[in-house]
């Protein structure tokens, strides 16, 4: 089955909603947005699922950060206030790969894995403008994506490339961060230095280019378990195999 790539970055849904705090701001200073991929990702019949970046490098003081499970990276260049409302955008990092076997770009069957042309360095940035409503904390935007499909891995041979423009209108965010999400301090998180005050964060929203098919289901990245968390839970399922095999025996 042949996937039409136009397809996958049609709509873009949050799935984690939270209360609209940002009725009373009147800044939003630059930052990055996290997203990862949901099941649900599907186009033509064939379903997609999200590559974890693991760590992006931000640069400047802040250099590489975990990035919990986020496969997307999404900045706002600029600060949004009540008189310059419209900032510009940038897809930093996209990472998408197909869920089973398919052809894409006229190659032969298996996984194929998409990525932004920039982060391959064989073109453009993929760029575009977010207009902030402080006063409705409602927002539109509109992205022109960049796009490469490889065959076999994120490296792999592209035999695919391309350009879509995906839009939204009437989305709402709030200043206030969902629960678990992965909080980057002067990142995504207290970016005036002091509180939520000047942050953004998505509601459930939708992008789309040609069609409404809802195909790209993301939420907002979450926090990767601390290392020792993954130690206690292994400890934790070790001795409850442990007292399940006691008592197994004890009735035997």
């Amino acid at each position: 089955m042949r996937i039409q790539l136009s397809k996958i970055f049609l709509t873009i849904v949050t799935l984690l909603s939270f209360g609209i705090g940002s009725l009373s701001a009147q800044l939003v200073l630059p930052g990055y947005d996290l997203f990862s991929t949901q099941p649900g990702t599907s186009s033509d019949g064939s379903t997609f699922v999200g590559v974890p970046l693991g760590t992006y490098n931000f640069g400047g003081t802040t250099d590489v950060q975990n990035v919990g499970d986020a496969n997307a990276i999404l900045q706002r260049l600029q600060s949004a206030t009540t008189t310059s409302p419209t900032v510009n955008i940038q897809l930093d990092a996209l990472q998408l790969e197909t869920a089973s076997p398919v052809t894409m770009g006229g190659g032969p069957l298996g996984n194929y894995f998409v990525t932004l042309q920039s982060a391959d360095g064989t073109g453009p940035a993929s760029t575009g403008q977010m207009t902030i409503n402080l006063a409705s904390s409602t927002f539109s935007s509109s992205l022109d994506v960049f796009y490469d499909i490889h065959y076999g891995a994120l490296t792999g041979q592209i035999v695919q490339a391309g350009n879509l423009i995906v839009s939204s209108s009437d989305v709402l965010w709030s200043n206030t961060s969902p629960a678990e999400a992965a909080l980057l301090n002067g990142i995504n998180n207290d970016l005036n230095g002091t509180d939520n005050s000047a942050d953004f964060w998505t509601s459930a929203f939708q992008e789309q280019c040609y069609s409404g098919e809802p195909v790209q289901i993301v939420g907002t990245a979450l926090a990767a378990p601390e290392p020792m968390s993954w130690v206690l839970a292994g400890i934790g399922g070790l001795f409850a195999s442990l007292l399940l095999l006691r008592r197994q025996r004890q009735s035997a």
